[in-house]
């Protein structure tokens, strides 16, 4: 029992550190020297209680080697990143004001249309800070984060893709595309469920693997439903593409029984 609580002790100790080689070995060295203390402190007559304290006093004679390790470690690496995040958002945001600026007063001498120079990049920086934010989580290999990350990017994109252009022919052109260019958010929901099951298939569970594939298909079948019916009208007889899903669902199943696969 004991053993186990050293081992929870030393695992929160390093919860926030990258699972680096060296991060591990360092991890697992100190948690070695923890258990060899508590056992030396049992056989020396000191009670459970008291042991447990005096193995975990170990830690404090090992911040050195720890701080010694992080330096070289993905988390020096991190620190480094957020510092030269803030750096380039700073110069990134005045930059942009300032090319704002210089083609509304001088190149334009109007601020009609050129408000989409600044929401143009807000929204580029979204994507930035969305790439950004999976490659932190990448650092500290955390499964849930890395997730996040991936929807946060697919996310930042809708702006990119479907918002700004759709702006911009809106204002620019005089071109109203909202009632088709919403597509293009739905496509990017297939690509996020394709691309969150690539990235972690060795990671889920046969249920999860199959509700991934299910809703991936589902959504495709809605772009092929939509495509068809706003581009060649075909509203009464375009849901026949949901059957045929059904029908291929169906059969997959039946053949994945059949191959023994529980």
């Amino acid at each position: 029992m004991m053993e186990k609580k050293l081992r929870k002790y030393i695992n929160r100790k390093f919860f926030l550190y990258p699972k680096t080689d060296k991060i591990i070995e360092v991890r697992e060295e100190l948690y070695s020297i923890m258990l060899d203390q508590y056992n030396d402190c049992l056989a020396a007559g000191m009670s459970t209680e008291e042991s447990y304290k005096k193995a975990i006093e170990m830690t404090l004679d090992y911040k050195e080697a720890v701080k010694e390790v992080e330096t070289g470690s993905s988390l020096g690496a991190l620190k480094k990143n957020l510092i030269g995040t803030a750096s380039f958002s700073t110069f990134y945001f005045l930059m942009l004001t300032a090319i704002y600026l210089f083609i509304s007063i001088v190149v334009l001498k109007s601020f009609a249309i050129t408000w989409l120079i600044p929401v143009g990049g807000a929204f580029v920086f979204l994507f930035y800070f969305a790439v950004n934010g999976y490659q932190y989580a990448c650092l500290f290999n955390f499964k849930a984060l890395k997730r996040w990350g991936i929807a946060l990017i697919y996310a930042s994109l809708v702006p990119i893709l479907y918002v700004f252009p759709s702006l911009y022919l809106s204002a620019v052109h005089s071109k109203n595309v909202w009632g088709h260019s919403w597509l293009i958010a739905v496509i990017l929901v297939f690509l996020y469920i394709v691309t969150d099951y690539i990235a972690n298939r060795k990671h889920i569970t046969t249920l999860e693997r199959d509700i991934h594939l299910m809703a991936a298909g589902l959504v495709l079948t809605t772009i092929l439903y939509l495509v068809a019916s706003l581009w060649f009208y075909l509203w009464g007889s375009a849901w026949i593409l949901y059957v045929v899903y059904l029908a291929i669902v169906s059969l997959a199943f039946y053949i994945s029984e059949k191959m023994g696969r529980p």
